[in-house]
Order: structure tokens, then sequence, then C-alpha cells
């Protein structure tokens, strides 16, 4: 019986670092294996009856196992460890997109930093954008104008 206990235990902790390993599915089914070599196992040294208690068990207690690991493991030394705790909140400046930062930005002009063809960055007032033109291409280092912005998307012109 110890031996088909250990074989699920060791069947759902390879399930689990299948989820971490890249391994293309091998862990994972070997884990899976694993299982089921352990269900093999009591049906053949210990009968149908107790065979089929097990069965019902394992495929209750597996899933709830592998949900308690998840739920447990972030909060776990080695979890707080591997996972990162810091939030990107906007209070830091991670933000991706602000009103505030493309709202006054139409009818300003600038230069184009990369060639736009026709996405690309320019330089408005000193600070980096990506910006798109209406179609047409725009080398590098050429005057541009802001002729309107949707949302954190920058339509720009050659020429100032």
């Amino acid at each position: 019986m110890w031996l088909a206990i250990g074989l699920a235990a060791a069947g759902v902790l390879a399930v689990i670092i299948e989820l971490f390993v890249p391994a293309a599915g091998i862990i994972g089914i070997a884990g899976l294996g694993a299982i089921i070599a352990s269900i093999v196992i009591v049906f053949q040294r210990l009968g149908n009856l107790i065979g089929s208690i097990y069965l019902a068990g394992v495929l209750v207690l597996v899933p709830v196992f592998i949900v308690l690991y998840f739920k447990f493991f972030p909060r776990s030394p080695i979890g707080r460890w591997l996972i990162i705790q810091d939030r990107q909140d906007a209070e830091k400046g991670y933000a991706s997109y602000t009103p505030e930062k493309y709202s006054d930005l139409s009818g300003k002009e600038g230069a184009s930093l990369t060639v736009l063809r026709p996405v690309g960055m320019v330089l408005i007032e000193g600070q980096k954008y990506s910006a798109v033109t209406g179609g047409e291409f725009i080398e590098k280092n050429q005057p541009i104008r802001v002729i309107k912005v949707e949302g954190s998307r920058i339509v720009v012109r050659q020429g100032g």
C-alpha cells in the first residue's frame, strides 16, 4: 500500500513540476503514469473493493492537492523567493498609458528619431513617443507635427 501512495505522491509532484519546467509534457506524462501505476498496484494486490475506494480517493485527492499547492505555494518561503512580490502600480511609474501624458500633444511639433514606416519613434518636447503616420514614410531626423491623438495612439505628419 505504501508503494502505491508513494507512486501517487511522486506523480502529483511530477505534474506540478511539469507546470514550471519546459519538458514538452514528458514529466507530466511520467507523473500521470505513476498515478495510474499506483492505482493498478492497489487493484492487483488488494482487490477490487479496496482498488475502487483507492481510485475514488485518487480522483478526488489529486486535484485537491494540486489546487492546495497553488493556493499555499506563493506564501511559502520558496514561493516568496521565486515569485516577484513587487507590484507594478501606477504610483510607482508603471503605467503604460496615462491620458494626461498624451492629451496636450495635438498640434505639437517635434522630430522623428527613427524612420516611420509608418510606425516609429518621435521626440516631442524632449520626450520619446511611439507614433504612427497616416500611411506615408518619414525619414529619420525629419520635422513632424502631431495631427491627432487617439488614446495612446499619436498620429503625425511630416513638416513643421
